[in-house]
């Protein structure tokens, strides 16, 4: 075997080699790997998390003074931190052991590793200390084995006949020159490169800049060339004379490249936010308190496998009937162990005593899992208890899920892989560490690593060459498309001031300047580029939003262009090219590529609709079953909206649905005010409930109704919603009582038989809903009292004192009371809406119930002749396009000029109900959103 070795030619194709059978391109990496195969000396891999568990260990042992204070605030930085020095120090040749009067940190690290291996050499702490091997062990194996083989006058045959190497020996840093030395010795021929040969012997190409706006416009440019390139004619078994040098990212060039028929580059960086990476840590933000509803609901509906058939729905990592059924509880209660969540449960037990043979497994399963993740959340790990084996017992579940999962599947083999090393991290902490919570999102990142991009795809082409750093560029001529040449912070590694240099070499490390080992990188780039005839450069003056400089690379190759006295800036301006240059008259040319342009025809854009109406065929099969005060209300505001949601049946994502804000606080107060009401006549007790009382019933709702208060940072939005509700509720059940008034239901259900007079016939349908809190005075008359969380204190005194409060009306004609009074109960406020006296002292004047029904029928009947007749419009959306506005208007503007439309309906006799087309999920089908793509 004949190796071309170079510093920096790691990941370059074997195939790269001068095309002599048996000649591989190689890097410091690929050569060790070869090496420890020839002499037997390869190993499982241990992953780094794993070892920097195992050295945080020896740190505790150790108890240097110098890290201990860092330590103990960050364990795990301090730790990685702490090994890739000592990583470094062992690369670099040292041996850190038994030595006195050392720096501070040169000494830590010797005391830790004394801790590992013992200050004789041999192994001190036994398996609970030991440090598995790293690559900086390996290179330090191998050079030891060397030594040993060449003092024992037997070489070992290493099968390896040249080594032809692009940098001497000598000039390379810590224990490599050494490894290099002592492969000559054992034999193989060392080809070194010729004296004072530079890295700009090659040549001096031919310099092209393409400098673009944006991505996009660059990606264009270059896709061109390319395709221009491979419409030229290729010899039949040549090597294409194109090579492409891709150091950024090529997702939007591939995309460019589709369009015009040609093979992706499929160049993407490997990322920690792959979805892969990212199932581990979801799942353990709702094993650990507080649990997160809105993390839960993304759980829930996390997707993991393509649907098996075409009318699926995609795998989730939840069984569809459980992940179903969580979402619509949490999207009725946002929170966890309430009644609707233990409906699920419930329902999943009926479900297999109710299903067949075959049937059963798959519920037993369902189950099962429903079970398994109901426990993990409603009883979920306190951050005090985070042991290593409470949160291996946490995570039983989704081990096995993912292992029945992931039967070949590249993602869920990784996210199992993610578990599996979080798992040997855990097994090698001791088992008593309580991890907090920054510690263990360490450890999560550390153990997940980078995962490749679905876009890492190169495709197969005759046409052109790939690769990904300069110096991995074939000495072959031609040209070379440089894609992405922006200028990148160089990786330093570890710095050493002059005490610990010297100390490191009195220990046997090498230590070369920082700027010397840069010069290796920068000289094998300038090598690699100076060995093309020209280079195209097309890159972009922003990226991600932020402004971008050339490559340090570009200056080099300007600088040697530049005449007398002239900048690096003013050669790279003058060889510098805008997008638009490369085209002419029905051409774009570039480069020596060409490509014919066509102009497609000016057109006009459509213009937006003057009307939100839809005209569609008849349609009776939408007219409701049964309605509901919020039908009927959307009925009046919108007709669209009731269309989309309740005649077609089209709703958004349960998990896009999870109640937060003022809903979701309205919907835990009115359960505080239930269960107050319940447990009061359960227990035979007349009065109103004291705080104390409010508020435990409110801190017990909490878990199940509102759990997103209780996360971190979210302190004081609770202590202030409690202390408003608590006040707010007192001051409720006192002027109840002061009114003479006896609550004697909450949340009471109703279902009356509505007759509605349509043109095509009568027809008779349920009208459902459930009146808030009921209460009666002594002589039996009722009052319903709806009550509202909400800041906006004016708009439901305004619907009361207009006769708009359709919703009242509606719960008063359900009871067939002519003496039955209403009002509203503003819980944020405090305050009642009332024309009864006792309750409100604002003197508001009595709803007339028979006129505010009369105008509900009169609209729901209106809208559904409509829409049976195929017209369907958007009452609400209307008002705002009608006026010039849309939904970037400012709420304050629009509801003035709502305001002003519901003064011309009253005038008319009519009424105009606000829809809120700004929170509206069927702005865009209506059109009243624009398609912004």
């Amino acid at each position: 075997m004949q190796i071309e070795f170079g510093w920096s030619l790691d990941n370059a194709a074997w195939a790269d080699g001068s095309a002599a059978t048996g000649t591989v391109r190689m890097g410091p990496r690929s050569l060790v790997h070869l090496l420890q195969t020839r002499l037997a000396l390869t190993r499982p891999d241990v992953h780094p998390a794993v070892r920097i568990a195992q050295y945080s260990r020896a740190i505790a042992a150790a108890d240097h003074p110098w890290p201990r204070a860092s330590f103990a605030a960050d364990p795990w930085a301090t730790s990685a931190t702490l090994l890739t020095w000592r990583d470094a120090a062992v690369v670099a040749g040292a041996e850190l052991r038994g030595h006195s009067e050392l720096p501070a940190r040169i000494d830590a690290l010797r005391s830790i590793e004394e801790q590992i291996r013992g200050a004789d050499g041999s192994a001190s702490g036994g398996p609970a200390l030991a440090l598995s091997p790293g690559a900086s062990d390996d290179l330090r194996e191998l050079v030891d084995l060397l030594e040993s083989v060449v003092a024992s006058g037997s070489p070992w045959p290493l099968g390896i006949e040249i080594i032809r190497c692009h940098e001497d020996p000598q000039r390379l840093p810590g224990l490599w020159g050494r490894l290099l030395m002592l492969l000559e010795a054992a034999g193989v021929a060392l080809v070194r490169p010729a004296p004072g040969s530079g890295a700009g012997d090659a040549g001096r190409p031919e310099l092209v800049i393409v400098e673009a706006e944006d991505e996009w416009a660059a990606a264009e440019t270059a896709a061109r060339y390319l395709a221009g390139r491979a419409a030229e004619p290729a010899p039949v078994g040549s090597a294409p004379s194109l090579q492409v040098l891709a150091t950024a990212d090529t997702v939007l060039l591939d995309q460019e490249l589709h369009r015009r028929g040609q093979a992706a580059l499929g160049v993407a960086e490997p990322s920690a936010d792959r979805t892969a990476l990212q199932i581990l840590p979801l799942y353990l933000s709702i094993a650990i308190a507080p649990v997160d509803v809105q993390q839960l609901a993304a759980f829930l509906d996390l997707r993991v496998l393509d649907a098996p058939e075409d009318d699926r729905d995609p795998v989730g990592l939840v069984p569809r009937p459980v992940r179903r059924g969580f979402l619509d509880a949490i999207a009725q209660e946002p929170g966890t162990g309430g009644p609707a969540w233990n409906a699920v449960l419930q329902q999943l037990a009926a479900d297999v005593q109710g299903a067949g043979p075959e049937e059963r497994p798959r519920a037993e399963t369902a189950l099962a899992t429903a079970q398994s993740l109901s426990d993990l959340v409603t009883s979920p790990l306190q951050p005090e208890t985070l042991t290593p084996a409470r949160l291996r017992e946490a995570t039983a579940w989704l081990q096995t899920r993912l292992r029945s999962l992931g039967q070949g599947d590249a993602g869920l083999l990784r996210a199992s892989a993610h578990l599996a090393v979080f798992h040997d991290v855990l097994d090698t902490l001791p088992a008593g560490h309580v991890l907090g919570r920054r510690e263990l999102a360490q450890i999560l990142e550390a153990a997940g690593g980078r995962a490749a991009s679905p876009f890492a795809r190169p495709e197969a082409t005759a046409a052109w060459r790939t690769c990904t750093r300069p110096s991995q560029l074939l000495p072959r001529g031609g040209d070379v498309l440089w894609w992405g040449a922006d200028r990148h912070d160089a990786a330093t590694g570890v710095t050493w001031d002059d005490a610990e240099v010297g100390a490191l070499v009195e220990l046997g490390a090498r230590i070369l300047d920082p700027a010397h080992v840069a010069a290796l990188e920068t000289e094998a780039g300038l090598r690699g580029l100076s060995g093309a005839d020209r280079l195209i450069v097309v890159r972009t003056r922003t990226r991600a939003q932020k402004a971008t400089a050339p490559a340090s690379l570009l200056a080099h190759l300007a600088a040697e262009r530049a005449g007398v006295g002239e900048d690096v800036a003013a050669v790279l301006s003058r060889h510098t090219h805008a997008p638009a240059d490369a085209i002419g008259h029905g051409v774009w040319e570039l480069a020596g590529a060409r490509r014919e342009l066509s102009m497609p025809a000016r057109t006009r854009p459509p213009q937006l609709p003057g009307t939100l109406t839809k005209h569609a065929g008849p349609a009776p099969h939408l007219l409701p079953r049964s309605l509901s005060y919020s039908q009927a209300e959307n009925l009046l505001g919108c007709r669209q909206k009731w269309t989309y949601r309740s005649g077609l049946g089209i709703r958004p994502a349960s998990v896009s649905s999870v109640p937060t804000g003022n809903q979701m606080i309205g919907t835990l107060v009115h359960a505080v005010v239930e269960d107050l009401v319940d447990t009061a006549r359960a227990a035979g007790r007349m009065g109103p409930p004291t705080g104390e009382e409010i508020g435990a019933a409110f801190d017990a709702k909490v878990p199940q109704l509102a759990s997103e208060l209780l996360l971190p940072g979210r302190e004081v939005e609770l202590t202030t919603t409690r202390e408003n509700a608590v006040t707010s509720l007192q001051e409720f059940f006192a002027r109840l009582v002061e009114a003479g008034l006896t609550i004697t239901s909450v949340e009471s259900r109703f279902e009356e038989t509505l007759t509605l007079h349509l043109r095509s016939g009568d027809v008779d349908v349920p009208f459902t809903g459930f009146r808030d809190v009921v209460a009666e005075d002594s002589a039996g008359r009722p009052t319903v009292i709806d009550l509202k969380w909400t800041a906006a204190a004016t708009k439901y005194p305004d619907l009361f004192e207009t006769g708009e409060a359709l919703q009242l009306a509606s719960y008063a004609w359900s009871l067939h009371r002519q003496d039955a009074e209403v009002g509203y109960y503003l819980l944020k406020q405090g305050e009642f809406v009332s024309a009864n006296p006792a309750l409100d002292p604002h003197g508001r004047p009595t709803l007339d119930i028979d006129a505010a029904w009369s105008t509900t029928t009169t609209g729901i009947t209106e809208a559904l002749d409509a829409i049976r007749d195929g017209e369907v419009d958007a009452a609400s959306g209307q008002i705002l396009l009608d006026a010039g506005q849309d939904l970037a208007t400012a709420r304050t503007t629009a509801k003035k000029t709502y305001e002003k439309a519901r003064e011309a309906a009253r005038a008319d006799g009519g009424i105009v109900v606000d829809a809120r087309c700004d929170f509206c999920d069927f702005a865009l089908l209506c059109g009243l959103r624009g398609d912004d793509s």
